[in-house]
């Protein structure tokens, strides 16, 4: 076993510790899956080790470690502007969870963002979000970080956005969720778009334990449904140019393909030109040579004769004129996507529990550790010795107490057992 040291009122080295949050924080197992992979390594490497930690300390490290680098993240981890990134993300029950990410101002990549090259700088937790609230937690990144935000990325909700302009702030719309509100906007009211997404969906509820179920269309988002429409799109395409191969019940099936191919070809060919504009945008970001290459990308959208088609484009033409607006020169180029807000929730929920009622939980201090340790540098073994020395189990009690709500799970079990 590597040389290791032990930890002040711990029992288990720096090199258990640190092994044990890696494989929890970066490899997307469970706690109780950590446990039984250190037991292979164990006998594997023979370590001899009498006993091993049990799922509740690794989860007691972890928040622990995450509690430090919050805690400690601050303006000195940015060597210039940042800017923020916000998300009214996830509801967990009755409670919404309002994340806030600092990223560089200047965007010098042609990647989009990873999540390395993040910073949380504020979790909060409340039963709902209003401008007013919101400007509350900017308020205190802006303490945080001993200055606002070069400029703010969020979708189009109302109470951000609200909350954006009563700050002062520059407020960049996030690309993606734009988008899906344009072709929302364009789409959702014409009737024959509406045809052809009753058609779908009653085939998805009809056919799931039929056996053309292996044909059915991927599944789309409860809630903006429209950004994840391309996939829809590209599988009734996909569907149309092999119905032929179809079987005769599977033709039946899926008749409303051949009826409704009109729209699918015009929603088609709206996307082979939104797509690489979008993904140009996410990877680039928003500079005035990438709002000029994209405007050349979707003239065949504004000068199409659909009526559909072309309003499209015209939309898209307004949001990338109007953001470019808002950019400080000619040469700046900016962060314009809040996918990685997405990422960075969707690695907590795989991880929460299943019990709605336990609402967010201090395991959420997994994002900051999570997003520290895929920075190039991650983190030494010798910084988890320091993490847990630092902090005790009633810090974490009282930045629980100071930041979530009551655990419903809890509440219910001690009134029931009264």
């Amino acid at each position: 076993m590597p040389a290791e040291q032990y930890i002040e009122r711990h029992k288990y080295t720096d090199f258990i510790v640190s092994l044990s949050v890696s494989l929890y924080a970066t490899c997307g197992c469970s706690l109780r899956m950590v446990v039984k992979i250190l037991e292979v390594l164990n006998t594997a490497f023979q370590w001899q080790a009498e006993e091993l930690p049990s799922y509740n300390s690794i989860a007691s490290w972890v928040q622990k470690s995450g509690y430090c680098v919050y805690d400690d993240t601050g303006a000195d981890d940015f060597t210039e502007d940042y800017a923020a990134i916000v998300d009214e993300s996830m509801m967990v029950g009755s409670e919404k969870l309002l994340l806030t990410v600092g990223i560089p101002a200047a965007k010098t990549t042609d990647t989009s963002l990873t999540e390395g090259e993040v910073k949380i700088l504020n979790m909060s937790v409340n039963t709902s979000w209003n401008s007013a609230s919101i400007g509350e937690v900017f308020a205190q990144v802006e303490e945080k970080m001993e200055a606002p935000p070069a400029y703010v990325i969020s979708d189009n909700a109302s109470t951000i956005s609200k909350a954006v302009r009563d700050k002062g702030y520059t407020h960049l719309r996030d690309v993606g969720h734009t988008f899906g509100l344009f072709m929302q906007k364009i789409y959702e009211k014409a009737e024959v778009f509406q045809s052809l997404m009753d058609e779908i969906s009653g085939v998805k509820f009809k056919e799931v334990m039929r056996p053309p179920a292996y044909l059915l269309p991927p599944k789309q988002r409860t809630i903006a449904r429209f950004m994840n429409l391309s996939g829809t799109v590209k599988w009734a395409m996909a569907l149309l140019q092999s119905f032929s191969r179809l079987s005769k019940d599977e033709r039946k099936v899926f008749r409303f393909i051949k009826d409704k191919q009109a729209i699918i070809k015009e929603l088609s060919g709206v996307f082979q030109v939104v797509n690489p504009v979008l993904q140009q945008l996410k990877n680039e970001g928003l500079s005035s040579s990438s709002a000029k290459e994209c405007l050349s990308k979707i003239r065949p959208l504004l000068t199409s004769s659909k009526r559909r088609v072309a309003a499209v484009g015209k939309l898209i033409e307004e949001y990338l004129a109007k953001e470019c607006s808002k950019l400080p020169d000619e040469q700046a180029r900016c962060h314009i996507s809040s996918d990685i807000i997405e990422s960075l929730f969707g690695s907590y929920k795989a991880r929460q529990s299943p019990n709605a009622m336990n609402g967010v939980t201090k395991q959420i201090l997994l994002l900051p550790l999570r997003t520290r340790m895929k920075q190039k540098a991650g983190i030494d073994k010798g910084c988890f010795k320091l993490y847990l020395e630092r902090v005790s189990l009633q810090d974490l009690a009282t930045w629980r107490d100071d930041h979530l709500s009551e655990n419903r799970t809890v509440k219910r079990r001690e009134l029931l057992s009264a």
